[in-house]
């Protein structure tokens, strides 16, 4: 982390607003205070447990360096009275050292109070005076930027680039409180073979001719009633499967060659020694994971190019109050600097499915990565559905009754688009660059 640009800004003193979301608090941390400062994380009632979880983290990572406190405002945060004998409290205690407020986080009350009472000092009997040296900070979302405030004089403001700043994919569901039910995959499962099923779901006929053997042939023996994969024992008993139906499709064929398949039956076993996991990630790849490696493999391919530098697929969540129960499923998920890109996947091409796929990973991405966060769909939906897809989303999530402008915080992939996929994941995220200058 190179942090130069903020060393002229950095505290000893910081003092953060704990919100619902903690990560602009961990990035404020992260680049405005001090080695040996100390962090006041001051939160209300409802943000408790947000507090803690940033404290762990931020101490965990500073292996001592830095220490942090919490200032509990209780269920005063909007009573000016209370937020401002808490904050100087804390303020009259401090005897040395630069002192910053990040207001980036909390209510409005709690910003509004928190800059007076750092802003202006008591000289007497209710007599103020401008407090000297305090540095107050915003993280401003839209533009990526850490705003540095000035009373005489126009805000500084300095770009958070991925060169500045990286958060893993681990740390941010860290700071909400998930958990990896498993650990996510690193790295993509047969990526030349994920290539080839992907060029063949370019084609509509094949596309089907694939979906039907998967419904017709592979599931009825390697699911139970409830369409729950079948355990390891069960799934090793089943008999080779018979590829009749789909080996006169080249396309296809081209695919399952890349498996190492060349005859006329699929033995799950012998294909797991391919180099899958296990006999059950054999099934779920032929099934439709296939699309999620070859997302992530497309996105390892433009990787060092874009600066991202955390990727991954295969996140099921889980809680600290119930670790053995996944609560949610990201598909792909990767990181610029502190931006979170999330991209859900679906081999269907029903829009109603897709739309819903879409919408469930916007509202996920949302609560841990923020307003910064962008989202994604890749799916075999054809163009018209696309078009029509992206239409309805822009009208949702806008502000005008009849916009049509696009909206790059969303960004939808259909079959069209899967075999230069890198190419148009690259074009996403340079739209999304551009719309932060």
């Amino acid at each position: 982390m190179n942090t130069s640009e903020f060393d002229k800004y950095k505290v000893d003193h910081l003092f953060l607003l704990i919100g619902e979301n903690p990560l602009p608090n961990y990035v404020a941390a992260k680049l405005l205070l001090n080695d040996g400062g100390t962090a006041y994380l001051v939160h209300t009632a409802d943000t408790v447990e947000q507090a803690k979880r940033l404290q762990n983290i931020l101490k965990s990572e500073s292996n001592g360096s830095k220490d942090v406190e919490l200032r509990s405002l209780n269920d005063y945060e909007s009573d000016a009275y209370y937020i401002q004998t808490e904050i100087r409290g804390k303020l009259e205690s401090i005897k040395s050292g630069k002192i910053g407020l990040n207001y980036t986080g909390g209510t409005k009350a709690m910003s509004t109070h928190a800059y007076r009472t750092l802003f202006y000092e008591e000289v007497k009997d209710k007599t103020y005076k401008q407090r000297e040296g305090i540095t107050f900070s915003y993280l401003d979302p839209r533009r990526l930027e850490m705003c540095i405030d000035k009373e005489d004089n126009e805000r500084v403001r300095i770009k958070v680039t991925p060169e500045i700043l990286q958060v893993d994919i681990k740390t941010v569901f860290e700071l909400h409180g998930w958990k990896w039910g498993s650990e996510p995959i690193q790295e993509p499962e047969q990526a030349k073979a994920a290539q080839a099923f992907a060029d063949f779901h370019t084609k509509e006929d094949s596309l089907h001719k694939w979906k039907s053997w998967c419904y017709q042939v592979l599931r009825p023996v390697t699911k139970d009633k409830r369409d729950n994969w079948l355990e390891k024992q069960e799934l090793e008993k089943v008999p080779p499967l018979s590829l009749e139906t789909i080996k006169s499709d080249p396309q296809i064929n081209n695919a399952l060659m890349e498996l190492g398949l060349t005859s006329e039956e699929l033995s799950l076993q012998a294909l797991k020694e391919q180099g899958f996991k296990n006999i059950k990630q054999v099934c779920k790849w032929l099934d439709g994971e296939w699309l999620e490696h070859y997302v992530l493999y497309k996105i390892k391919e433009i990787s060092e190019k874009f600066l991202i530098h955390d990727s991954a697929t295969s996140f099921w969540m889980s809680s600290d109050n119930n670790p053995k129960q996944n609560k949610f499923q990201f598909d792909v998920a990767f990181m610029r600097g502190y931006q979170l890109f999330a991209i859900s996947c679906t081999t269907d091409a029903t829009k109603t499915l897709c739309k819903s796929k879409l919408f469930e990973a916007y509202i996920r991405a949302q609560q841990l990565g923020g307003s910064e966060a962008r989202v994604a769909l890749v799916c075999c939906a054809n163009t018209k559905d696309i078009v029509a897809l992206r239409t309805e989303i822009t009208n949702v999530f806008s502000l005008e009754p009849d916009a049509t402008s696009k909206d790059n915080k969303i960004a939808v992939f259909g079959r069209e688009h899967l075999i230069n996929l890198s190419e148009e994941i690259a074009e996403w995220i340079t739209q999304v660059d551009r719309e932060t200058k």
